[in-house]
């Protein structure tokens, strides 16, 4: 007899090794040849999070002189409790347990041996594993990543058990389930799994606080003038600021929608920026703020994004579409673990594809951008927060205070930027993470007209400092805030005074959160006075921003002096306004267009009448 064996691939990067016995003439065999493997699994989700997991196998013998020895899987978790391996009739089967810094091994040593074509053995491995399920704030994610070897088995089937409390499933893959409820349980049954990965998620929305810190730094001896990126809203993401400390001398939003904050810095000066606020987030898209069309900018090569290079425009013929560069980026990169502590240096996509077995999170990004964009697919980079309770399994790279980095692409079809996570896809040993995405990803900073900047919150430190910058964790919801802004009107220079006079509309938005598409609306109660060229809306006030937008004020008696009332609506606010128009005495000093027009006017009139005089003289 030899001792022969062959590799199944089981549940959570698990490898299950078969170990049999031959009584036959030696001579290879592989295990799919020799035994029919079906395997349902039931994996019961607790209040705390706890998941207590059964696998039960039946192996069918296929040959009549060969049979099972020993079972062997590897489970990719360090943190397994309560292990057992159980006969069809409850009996202990002997099994050693190893572990290591990065899985943990359970081998099963059968004490009898069930020889004969049609045999069935039945068992089960059973244990408590923490990392199937999490519950963060509001949110419980269940993952169960797919087989990576589903042509070894016959039959793959999986029940899962939710307690009721968590409420139905608002995501879940694959959508070819049933699901029963009572008072105190959820039940979901996915049969024929085959090669697919399963992932629940349970939840509205998930929320968070947090405290960010920009340690600002102007070396020169020069006044300076320094942006930062503040977290901006997205299409699954809003927030809301408690506090922006000091207030920022400008607030805008740049091409890729981050929100920039403009700060002056004196020579030689150190200026700390404190924010607080809260996050929300969620898995349907929101309405605000609108995606504009990606500029041709969005699909261009790049510094870390080398589209124009051979590979990857070779790669970008064979992989093109998001999903097929997905799934390559996930299978053909290896995360490293042992630069997730240090500092590393950025690849790119080319350093990626030279040392495929040495990425990171933001290797597994590049290369999909620069494919993608390879691809014609406009693609970008984002940077963040992202929750996780096992670092191994969902990894953060980034090392300024432990962000993670993520692509997003655009969608035509629904004209969307779509976020997708090649890393944790490919460390989570297969959970999908293209076709549905998470509560734990908050967005700090997108970067796509530039590979490199606007850096995010957590990257802004002084020289020979290391500062805990970055504080976020579960809190609750924004309460609901009033629309709370000022205005004031100035007028401006025109060179059609007094016929037409040009005003500025200042508005202050005094909340912590952004608005959209405000309606404008601006009256007169004169019948001399007409308000034109007036905006209709403002497209977005971002919080604590100060916007100026530009209207006119038609007189139809110019050298009359009007006084009269303008009422401005924006949105649900409503004021008047006491203002002027027509000839004003005041304003020829004040109005340094005004001594123009006089100048002008005298000047033509000069030309005139000399032109008379000159026709006189002729005739």
């Amino acid at each position: 007899m030899q001792l022969r064996k062959d590799k199944f691939f089981l549940f959570l990067g698990v490898s299950a090794v078969l170990h049999f016995f031959s009584l036959a003439l030696p001579f290879i065999v592989q295990a799919n040849q020799d035994f029919d493997v079906s395997l349902h699994s039931t994996y019961n989700v607790n209040s705390n999070g706890i998941t207590f997991i059964q696998q039960k196998f039946e192996l069918t013998n296929k040959q009549p002189t060969t049979f099972a020895k020993q079972y062997s899987l590897e489970v990719n978790s360090t943190r397994l409790r309560n292990i057992r391996a159980l006969n069809e009739k409850g009996s202990e089967i002997p099994s050693d347990v190893a572990t290591t810094p990065t899985k943990t091994s359970i081998t099963l040593n059968f004490p009898d041996q069930l020889v004969g074509e049609g045999k069935k053995r039945n068992f089960t491995i059973q244990f408590e594993n923490p990392d199937t399920a999490i519950i963060s704030g509001s949110i419980l994610e269940v993952s169960i990543p797919k087989l990576l070897n589903p042509q070894d088995y016959t039959q793959y089937d999986v029940t899962l058990h939710v307690p009721s409390q968590f409420g139905k499933p608002v995501r879940m893959s694959p959508l070819q389930t049933s699901l029963t409820s009572d008072s105190s349980l959820l039940t979901l049954e996915f049969t024929k799994v085959g090669s697919q990965s399963i992932s629940a998620l349970f939840g509205q929305k998930q929320n968070f606080d947090f405290a960010l810190k920009y340690n600002l730094e102007n070396s020169t001896g020069n006044t300076g003038i320094m942006q930062i990126a503040l977290p901006p809203d997205t299409q699954q993401q809003k927030v809301f600021y408690q506090s922006l400390d000091p207030p920022p001398k400008e607030m805008t939003r740049d091409a890729d929608g981050n929100w920039i904050a403009t700060y002056e810095i004196a020579a030689e000066k150190n200026l700390d920026v404190n924010l607080t606020g809260k996050a929300s987030i969620f898995l349907d898209f929101l309405d605000n703020p609108q995606t504009e069309v990606p500029h041709t900018d969005l699909t261009k090569a790049q510094s870390y994004w080398e589209s124009n290079d051979v590979r990857i425009q070779q790669l970008a013929k064979q992989y093109h579409t998001p999903k097929d560069i997905y799934d390559y980026v996930v299978t053909h990169l290896k995360y490293n673990y042992d630069i997730t502590t240090v500092t590393s240096n950025r690849l790119g996509a080319i350093g990626a594809l030279n040392a495929p077995s040495n990425a990171n999170c933001q290797e597994f990004t590049d290369l999909f951008i620069a494919i993608a964009r390879a691809a014609g697919i406009p693609a970008r980079r984002v940077t963040g927060f992202a929750y996780t309770v096992n670092s191994r399994l969902r990894p953060l790279s980034l090392i300024e205070d432990v962000l993670h980095a993520w692509p997003e692409y655009y969608d035509q079809s629904t004209q969307r930027w779509v976020p997708v996570d090649p890393t944790w896809g490919n460390t989570t040993g297969g959970i999908n993470y293209f076709d549905q995405f998470d509560f734990n990803h908050f967005v700090f900073a997108m970067n796509g007209t530039s590979s490199t900047t606007p850096f995010a919150a957590g990257s802004y430190k002084r020289s020979n400092e290391n500062t805990k910058d970055v504080d976020v964790k579960f809190g609750s919801e924004a309460p609901p805030i009033p629309l709370d802004l000022s205005l004031q009107f100035i007028k401006v220079p025109s060179l059609l005074w007094p016929y037409q006079e040009n005003y500025q509309m200042v508005i202050v938005n005094k909340t912590g959160q952004a608005w959209y598409n405000l309606p404008i609306q601006l009256t007169t109660d004169e019948d001399n006075v007409e308000v034109i060229h007036a905006p209709d809306k403002v497209d977005y006030l971002l919080p604590f921003q100060t916007k100026t937008l530009t209207f006119s004020i038609k007189t139809h008696k110019p050298i009359s002096n009007i006084a009269f009332h303008l009422t401005a609506k924006i949105g649900s606010l409503s004021s008047s306004h006491d203002l002027t128009a027509g000839f004003i005495f005041t304003e020829i000093i004040e109005n340094p267009i005004a001594p123009i027009i006089l100048v002008g006017c005298v000047v033509i009139i000069a030309l005139i009448a000399g032109s008379i005089l000159v026709s006189r003289r002729k005739r």
